[in-house]
């Protein structure tokens, strides 16, 4: 796919995305909410267990239930991290991402009855790479960065202190270079 279709691609994310009105500063369980309320059913965000994160390699999973969808994320990361774990398993929902050749809906209703058919597909799907979901979860990482920008979510290392704040603390600083504490015998 080339620039121009990613382009594209972004601009349709980002009409997408635009019709949730939340609150400022952002919250990802503000929009975890509106996409509930969207769905009409709950959505909840549950920490995964650390072993399974750490000796699967899974950082997040999204799991749809008949009446409900859960969204799981490592619990052994930094916040934001974890928050653009959640914002990607959002975007899978948003995009309504299937895996390619699913089974018989009957089959897997018989296999998991307390599952939803398309969402078991979508977990069984997941033990090859195929081209399809390659190109899912690029398309789920491109939404979750463009979920960012457009939310306002502050980067890792913005300044929290105000600017008269982090001019002191540097004079401090450089005082400190350059006259170095005396040295106690």
């Amino acid at each position: 796919m080339g620039g121009d279709d990613w382009r594209a691609l972004r601009a349709g994310y980002e009409k997408l995305i635009s019709r949730f009105a939340l609150p400022h500063p952002f919250r990802v369980e503000d929009l975890c909410a509106a996409v509930a309320e969207e769905r009409g059913r709950p959505l909840r965000l549950l920490p995964m267990p650390a072993e399974l994160a750490g000796s699967a390699g899974v950082c997040g999973m999204w799991v749809s239930f008949g009446a409900s969808d859960l969204v799981y994320y490592t619990s052994v990361t930094s916040r934001p991290h974890q928050t653009h774990i959640i914002l990607h398993e959002l975007a899978h929902i948003l995009l309504d991402h299937r895996e390619p050749s699913v089974p018989e809906p009957a089959m897997l209703a018989q296999l998991f009855p307390d599952l939803d058919p398309a969402m078991a597909a979508r977990l069984l799907g997941r033990g090859g790479r195929t081209k399809a979901t390659t190109r899912q979860e690029q398309e789920a990482e491109l939404l979750a960065s463009v979920m960012w920008q457009h939310f306002s979510v502050p980067p890792v290392a913005m300044a929290t202190a105000v600017p008269e704040t982090a001019d002191a603390l540097s004079r401090v600083m450089g005082a400190f270079s350059r006259n170095p504490p005396p040295r106690i015998r």
